[in-house]
């Protein structure tokens, strides 16, 4: 018999069909481990890499998150340490304020402008349609808007000349801002003058010379005010370093949004990797080795 058994090799036994699924299925979760730890692994480089994300600064400039989120920091310490010694000149204009502005060319400047563009072009306004109220309109739209365009710009634009008290210093302006603000005003004296003689000139053909000559003065004044109105609100709203602030914290916040779905992401990953191993105690170190 001991000789039958020397001849005779011995075969494997045969496995049973629940053995061979439990091999499955522990080679199946073998996978879906690895693809999750590479998965986390892909996510936690991203979220690594997002502080030295390249972007763009407000003037610019090339940085990283990292660098404009430290820049925003110095920016907001600088800002808050102005308005601690009472410094106004951060404060912003209020909405009702920029409101009332564009009230005022809506209401008053467009108005009198197309008034006046129309007395030039003869529109009847018994019957005003036509050519000439087309040409009037455009031409009313085109003074108006380029007239507080340009003002709206130039006291934008003259903020870094701000004082502590929402003041405009002469001499601290360059050259250049200067003949600006001369050109400026040398334009909004032009439309204001233009209106008095006109509305001066309808007065004295209707035959109440006193009476044209007050309502001619009160239009001017009128379209001086709602020019310096646009000029002022331009330049009291804010200052450089707050509008450099909006930039720097509008890419802090797009970036910090996209590190946080990857920290969430990461946190949904690990969970469900853990729910794994924990359905399979002997799992982890079996499938380390």
């Amino acid at each position: 018999m001991d000789g039958l058994d020397r001849i005779t090799p011995r075969l494997p036994l045969q496995r049973t069909v629940t053995e061979e699924y439990h091999d499955d299925y522990h080679r199946a979760a073998a996978g879906t481990r690895g693809r999750l730890g590479a998965r986390i692994a892909e996510l936690k480089l991203a979220a690594d890499r997002v502080p030295r994300t390249p972007v763009i600064g407000p003037r610019g400039q090339f940085m990283t998150v990292h660098e404009a989120k430290h820049r925003a920091e110095m920016l907001t310490e600088r800002i808050d340490t102005d308005e601690l010694r009472g410094s106004l000149r951060h404060y912003r204009v209020s909405r009702s304020a920029k409101v009332l502005t564009l009230l005022g060319l809506v209401v008053i400047d467009f108005p009198v402008m197309l008034w006046l563009a129309g007395s030039v072009f003869n529109v009847d306004w018994t019957n005003p349609l036509g050519l000439q109220l087309v040409i009037s309109v455009v031409i009313s739209v085109l003074a108006t808007g380029g007239a507080a365009a340009a003002l709206y710009h130039l006291g934008h634009d003259q903020r870094e000349n701000k004082d502590d008290r929402r003041r405009l210093t002469w001499r601290t302006l360059s050259r250049g801002s200067k003949l600006s603000m001369l050109a400026a005003v040398i334009l909004v004296g032009l439309i204001a003058a233009v209106m008095f003689v006109r509305v001066y000139t309808e007065g004295e053909l209707s035959g109440l010379t006193s009476l044209a000559f007050l309502l001619a003065v009160l239009v001017a004044f009128v379209m001086l005010i709602s020019a310096a109105l646009v000029f002022w609100t331009a330049f009291r709203d804010g200052s450089l370093e707050q509008e450099d602030l909006r930039v720097y914290s509008a890419i802090i916040l797009r970036y910090e949004s996209l590190h946080r779905e990857h920290e969430v992401r990461i946190g949904e990953l690990t969970s469900q990797l853990q729910r794994l191993e924990g359905e399979h105690p002997g799992f982890r170190a079996t499938a380390d080795i």
